[in-house]
């Protein structure tokens, strides 16, 4: 048989020394117990200078390393010793895939491109490295006229972006990247149905119908919730003027709304306070193959938290604001990890953006198997600990899920940590009835 690790490693030292490497993904780790799940690989330019970032993604977060050449090759040599089995490499000249067998043989596979990659970049010249300088190339590319931007006044007719929503048109892309690096997670059998709880606007809801319709060529149903008639009513000129298909909007609550579809990818955007918990815990009744939540105002346990809890750090308002909605984010990520998710919490854009930067990205297991089931018992009990850390009851999100029984598998009924939440819930319940 073939062994085309050597080959590999030539052939990822040429595509940075030559400049021609777009990207390059390891994946598939040969050991379970290896944290980190996926290394992407991309050119960068910082200040300048071009360089090679090298994104780590565990089950909880992503770090990222930026090497220069000679680091880069040094890292690729050490990546082709057989950690991961699987790695996709994507030149301007086409497309390798290299794969190793259970036996430990690298087999390599290389796809010759014309036109374009399948990532829809030119091959016709080595591609622009993305910048830290925000010289990027985006999903939806500036210069290039779309319709529903256009509408919206973010682009003018020629396709360029307008001083004014700059940041807004960054912001949607970014939105975007995190949606189609999670697309292989949904099911590719059927349609897929989408509901966006707290609409608003909806850019990034226009966004997504044209990442799945124009870019990604999938057919889908989108769904957009929102409490504002005259926002609803906006996107819905919006739908008809550009004859958009399998797109809707809806006046009405989070909690009243009922899917006659199963629904696959649950997004919330700043969403206010609690409305993101009930959007969450619907998603995970419908059992969402993902979710994408950008929490907003986070006040439930900012009004739980004695001023002697913590001190200082609850002495001072800003101080005790921003711990109570960085605390109340983590324990809407275990939550999720206690309920079958392989959860992650992300920056989503830059903190110069917005100060409400953090996103919650799901994705649910596959498998129900001992070492999920361990990951969930462990994020149920963080929750449980740092709740009695800091003397305060269930927050809406648990109580939520108490109520649907959707925690009671996190937990064997006779331990500890499932009697606490189950106490939990039975006192939020006495102090609710009339």
């Amino acid at each position: 048989m073939p062994d085309h690790s050597k080959e590999l490693v030539r052939f990822l030292r040429k595509s940075v020394l030559s400049g021609g490497l777009q990207k390059a993904v390891f994946s598939s780790p040969k050991l379970p117990a290896e944290p980190v799940r996926r290394i992407e690989v991309r050119p960068v330019e910082i200040r300048d200078a071009k360089r090679f970032q090298f994104s780590s993604q565990t089950e909880t977060q992503q770090t990222h390393r930026n090497l220069d050449a000679n680091e880069a090759i040094a890292a690729f040599d050490s990546l082709c010793q057989g950690d991961y089995r699987n790695v996709r490499i994507v030149m301007n000249s086409g497309i390798s895939e290299a794969r190793m067998s259970k036996k430990g043989v690298w087999f390599l596979k290389t796809t010759a491109t014309s036109a374009t990659t399948p990532d829809n970049k030119a091959d016709t010249a080595a591609p622009e490295p993305e910048s830290h300088n925000r010289v990027r190339n985006y999903l939806i590319p500036e210069g290039v006229p779309c319709p529903f931007l256009i509408h919206t006044g973010i682009m003018s007719r020629d396709g360029s972006v307008r001083a004014s929503h700059s940041r807004k048109f960054r912001q949607i892309n970014r939105f975007l990247e995190f949606i189609n690096d999670i697309v292989d997670a949904l099911p590719a059998d059927r349609p897929l149905r989408i509901v966006d709880f707290g609409c608003g606007k909806s850019y990034l809801t226009f966004a997504t119908h044209y990442l799945f319709s124009t870019i990604l060529k999938r057919e889908c149903q989108i769904i957009g919730l929102d409490r504002r008639t005259d926002v609803i009513d906006t996107c819905r000129k919006i739908v008809t003027s550009l004859s958009l298909q399998n797109l809707e909007f809806h006046v009405g609550d989070i909690s009243g709304f009922l899917s006659d579809a199963p629904v696959d990818l649950m997004i919330s955007l700043h969403a206010c306070d609690t409305a993101t918990d009930d959007a969450i815990a619907q998603a995970i009744q419908w059992n969402c193959s993902a979710i994408l939540a950008v929490p907003c105002c986070q006040h439930e346990l900012n009004d739980m938290l004695a001023e002697t809890a913590l001190s200082p750090i609850t002495s001072y308002g800003i101080t005790k604001d921003r711990f109570a909605a960085i605390a109340t984010d983590t324990m809407r990520a275990s939550l999720l990890t206690a309920c079958g998710y392989q959860t992650q919490v992300m920056e989503f854009i830059d903190m110069e953006h917005t100060p409400k930067n953090l996103l919650i990205r799901a994705i649910r297991r596959k498998s129900g198997g001992a070492s999920a089931k361990a990951a969930a018992s462990k994020a149920l009990t963080d929750v449980l600990k740092l709740r009695s850390q800091l003397g305060v009851e269930c927050l809406s999100l648990e109580r939520r899920l108490n109520e649907l029984s959707l925690l009671t598998w996190s937990a064997s009924p006779e331990s500890p940590v499932a009697a606490d939440s189950q106490s939990a819930s039975d006192r939020d319940a006495k102090e609710a009835a009339p």
